[in-house]
């Protein structure tokens, strides 16, 4: 036995942070989730610096900014040198048993190297590229319980389940043919809960636990598939406006024309399996609560909830995220913090996915002492009086040779961007404006406490406040993206 907290990462994956009862959206259903906000902290204003899944896990685990830890789009891999640092390795190094579970999504190192002393329901690399679902010991499972998966499938679907989401009565969705008992999410709640077992129990863990769900394909179990009220669903208020309302380079991708077959109540039930994937994560969240509080672990331990990007779910009728999506649909991610000390709060606070290792770190009281870009937020922990931390958060993202699926883990040098060939997206969110900078495209700008606060061409009248936001954003990225930081200081 310790004196010394344990620390609890439970992580999604693509869940936006208005998808939570606890932040007003009454479709919800997420009771679990809801309980830590009641009785700790909401962070409400958390943005990743990227809204991709390799990208901003990187981030999270580095604490550093994408052109910092050069991951700059899924599948590139991490620089060299950092591929053995990180949040794991800084509580190893403190004395805390160390342990990952789940989707890793950290191109070109491993859970182990990164300090993790143990791994499980760790995804296969196929060709370069951690396949998130792709559990080689889960698919042994459904196997097993009688399921035959497509193989090769990354996705574990069944050809039940493809023909579900093809159908063109009800695209886009379906009922799962494998049943919630032998479904991933459940499964690997079990793995992890097994291997907490066998962390031993003369010091203290850092345990990360981390879902694909509400991620898509939606293939939803039951009675998730059905669970939420559809009636309480409301649809985004930029879904009237469309996608022609947003630069071309947004307007005309494939987050515009992918679910263009919808209607309105096509789209309500799309969200409706969202959220019933939104409500599994949350069972999920609850089985582990319940299972630290049966080792009489939940009042020593240092909970965290939090995704690593959102999805557009609808806004301006698009879907998933991406390089071009700078909007807060995308990069605004709930996060959670309940302390055993107690205290509840929220703050608006702006913060950034690299705090949250920092912040981990010294409510445990685990030094931190390697390069780092993010900030510690442990003084807003129940007090939502505090002053904040930073006044902006920075969102970049770069399309090599336009395609963010040109790599499989391979290690590209940020410092090498070609404007030529190359496309870099650039973002600053304050508490009252999203500015958004395209080196391809128009510049968006939105202001977040008028009537109307969607992101737009700037206004003749907004050229001294955009001129700031860029300039700031040329003094931040300008170490790695010299030529970015020219146009914009133009």
């Amino acid at each position: 036995m310790t004196d010394r907290l344990n620390v609890l990462v439970v992580m999604s994956d693509e869940q936006s942070w208005d998808t939570l009862g606890c932040n007003g959206n009454p479709a919800a259903r997420t009771p679990h989730t809801d309980g830590l906000a009641e009785n700790g902290t909401s962070f409400d204003a958390l943005f990743t610096p990227f809204p991709l899944c390799c990208p901003s896990r990187t981030s999270l685990i580095t604490s550093q900014q994408p052109r910092h830890h050069h991951v700059l789009g899924n599948w590139r891999g991490i620089r060299p040198d950092l591929a053995e640092q990180g949040i794991g390795a800084d509580f190893a190094a403190a004395g805390y048993h160390t342990l990952y579970c789940g989707k890793w999504h950290v191109p070109g190192t491993t859970p182990k190297r990164m300090g993790f002393a143990e791994s499980v329901a760790i995804p296969a690399v196929i060709d370069g590229k951690d396949r998130g679902r792709y559990i080689e010991p889960y698919r042994d499972h459904a196997a097993a319980a009688g399921y035959e998966l497509v193989p090769g499938n990354i996705e574990n679907l069944t050809e039940a389940d493809r023909a579900g989401l093809a159908d063109p009565s009800s695209p886009h969705r379906t009922t799962a043919a494998i049943e919630l008992e032998h479904f991933l999410e459940p499964w690997q709640t079990g793995q992890f809960l097994a291997a907490l077992d066998r962390a031993p129990d003369d010091r203290p863990w850092f345990a990360v636990c981390s879902f694909n769900a509400p991620h898509f394909p939606f293939a939803v179990p039951r009675p998730y598939d059905s669970l939420i009220d559809r009636t309480k669903i409301t649809l985004p208020p930029t879904w009237a406006l469309g996608p022609e309302a947003l630069p071309d380079e947004v307007a005309k991708s494939h987050f515009a024309s992918k679910f263009a077959d919808l209607d309105e109540a096509g789209w309500i039930d799309v969200i409706g399996h969202y959220h019933g994937l939104c409500s599994l994560v949350d069972d999920q969240l609850g089985r582990i609560l319940a299972g630290l509080a049966a080792r009489g672990e939940l009042d020593r331990t240092i909970i965290c909830y939090t995704s690593d990007h959102g999805d557009m779910m609808g806004a301006y009728r698009m879907v998933e995220k991406g390089h071009l999506l700078h909007y807060d649909e995308t990069m605004r991610v709930p996060l959670l913090i309940k302390h055993p000390d107690g205290g509840a709060a929220r703050t608006d606070a702006p913060m950034s996915m690299t705090d949250l290792a920092p912040t981990l770190a010294e409510l445990a009281g685990v030094p931190f002492e390697r390069a780092t870009d993010g900030l510690s937020y442990a003084n807003l922990v129940g007090n939502a009086g505090a002053a904040d931390v930073r006044d902006h958060v920075v969102g970049e993202s770069v399309l090599w040779n336009l395609d963010s699926e040109n790599a499989a883990g391979e290690h590209r040098d940020p410092a090498g961007f070609d404007p030529a060939t190359d496309a870099i997206n650039l973002s600053l969110r304050t508490r009252t404006h999203r500015y958004n900078w395209r080196s391809r495209d128009r510049d968006e700008l939105a202001d977040l406490t008028a009537a109307d606060p969607n992101p737009k061409a700037p206004d003749p009248g907004q050229a001294d406040l955009v001129a700031g936001f860029r300039h700031t954003l040329a003094d931040e990225v300008g170490d790695v993206f010299g030529w970015a930081a020219e146009q914009l200081r133009r």
